[in-house]
């Protein structure tokens, strides 16, 4: 068996294996959104430094005392990730039909008039990754 057929066999059983994302509902969404501190190369090259000192891979000074070239590794790979992510990745979303409500109240000679509504067509919202 030749590297090739592993990399089709795993990449198969990978792609057979996904399921779709649980949707949560808005005001859960909106709460749990809120309280996300958002993307920084700081804090995750410092969690993947801790793991790599977990597994034994050096994170201190060089016995000769130079600077750790690992941690400095890390450290570019996760910034440059972070700002491809935050900066080349494009958020798009769908309102589907009917999902938007709205109730407008106003009124003309003959008194109050309420008035109910709902997006007629599925509409496209965008937004900055972050």
């Amino acid at each position: 068996m030749n590297i090739s057929s592993i990399v089709d066999t795993i990449s198969t059983a990978i792609e057979g294996s996904k399921t779709p994302v649980n949707i949560l509902p808005p005001m859960l969404l909106k709460c749990t959104s809120l309280l996300r501190p958002g993307l920084s190369a700081y804090r995750i090259a410092a969690k993947v430094i801790q793991n790599n000192k977990a597994l034994g891979i050096p994170t201190e000074e060089n016995p000769d005392g130079q600077q750790n070239f690992i941690n400095s590794y890390t450290y570019n790979i996760v910034k440059e990730i972070v700002n491809a992510i935050k900066n080349d990745a494009s958020v798009q979303t769908s309102i589907p039909a009917s999902s938007i409500l709205i109730q407008a109240s106003g009124g003309n000679a003959g008194g109050p008039v309420v008035c109910t509504g709902t997006n007629l067509l599925d509409s496209i919202a965008t937004g900055i990754m972050q």
